[in-house]
């Protein structure tokens, strides 16, 4: 349940830019830093869901949370983030869902991107499987160059 509230919270506060932002609900800082506070409390006593985590997997997983509430700290809303730091949040956040679920794969990744051509950025957000996948094609392509030029 607790998962479920946080993957909302998280894809409602970091929406996409072309949605109107009278319309989204700002980030409630005080409840992620809540939750976030109770999801440490768990993992350190290594109670619930928490029990079978790998050690490595914790100590990263609180590693990433002490960087989280320090940057959130003093904040109210996503507002007062840097984009930069909304995108870094977001993704943290993806990051303990994922290693919370066991589901790295589907563990969004946002990234500022400028298409080819232009000088304007925008926000690209892929799954850790599709990066893979593009990564694979990538080197399986520059693999096929290297056989066509006879190298």
């Amino acid at each position: 349940m607790r998962a479920l509230f946080f993957a909302v919270l998280c894809m409602a506060s970091f929406s996409a830019a072309a949605a109107d932002t009278n319309a989204r609900q700002p980030l409630q800082v005080g409840a992620v830093v809540a939750q976030q506070m109770q999801i440490r409390d768990d993992v350190m006593a290594q109670k619930g869901r928490y029990k079978d985590m790998s050690p490595d997997t914790r100590v990263e997983l609180l590693s990433k949370q002490a960087a989280l509430l320090t940057m959130l700290e003093g904040k109210k809303t996503a507002a007062d983030l840097t984009a930069e730091q909304q995108m870094q949040a977001f993704n943290t956040l993806e990051w303990i869902e994922g290693a919370i679920n066991n589901s790295d794969d589907e563990r969004l990744v946002c990234r500022r991107e400028k298409p080819l051509g232009s000088t304007r950025t925008t926000r690209v957000c892929r799954t850790v499987a599709q990066e893979r996948e593009a990564q694979e094609r990538a080197r399986e392509e520059m693999g096929l160059n290297r056989v066509q030029n006879g190298r």
